[in-house]
């Protein structure tokens, strides 16, 4: 656990993060029912139902190769391990996150046509958008931060070339 930095750190906690509150309820929607005494009615809907099924992919798919990131780097593999998860990871979490920021702030009508003003935001999905950011910030500086010291980074020069044999005689062709 040495090996493991700070970046791959957050990269873990994002994605815990995100696979923990996708499950909760992310968006809101609620009435009040005019009658005596007056009734408040709320529908919620989790990040499951709520963000669509590519989105949710997305999700579950960068969190997956954050938290493969952290133990590859935790069970100090070398750069064949950990290059697939970081280099995947730092491709598909920027998008990621820019995607889940535009569904979150356009908020989905709940499949009930609802205008966006009407829809709320739950702290699950607060949370889970921050976990996303968190994520792709940890990501992006586990890619960037290229130690070289290390087992996993040791190198060692190959053995010289044996020098060429002697021209007898003077044969060469010219």
């Amino acid at each position: 656990m040495k090996h493991v930095r700070a970046a791959e750190w957050a990269v873990l906690l994002g994605g815990i993060g995100i696979l923990l509150t996708i499950w909760r309820p992310w968006f809101s929607y609620g009435v009040t029912l005019e009658m005596f005494p007056p009734r408040n009615l709320t529908a919620t809907v989790t990040g499951w139902d709520g963000l669509g099924w590519l989105m949710v992919t997305l999700l579950v798919l960068s969190a997956v190769l954050g938290i493969g990131l952290f133990f590859s780097f935790a069970l100090n593999a070398g750069d064949a391990a950990t290059l697939p998860f970081g280099a995947t990871l730092g491709a598909v979490a920027v998008p990621t996150l820019i995607a889940l920021m535009v569904v979150l702030f356009a908020r989905p009508g709940l499949g009930l046509n609802l205008p966006a003003s009407a829809v709320g935001i739950e702290p699950a999905g607060w949370v889970g958008a921050g976990s996303m950011v968190v994520l792709t910030a940890g990501s992006l500086v586990s890619i960037r931060n290229e130690r070289t010291d290390g087992p996993s980074r040791a190198y060692s020069a190959p053995p010289a070339r044996p020098a060429p044999p002697a021209d007898p005689v003077g044969t060469a062709a010219s």
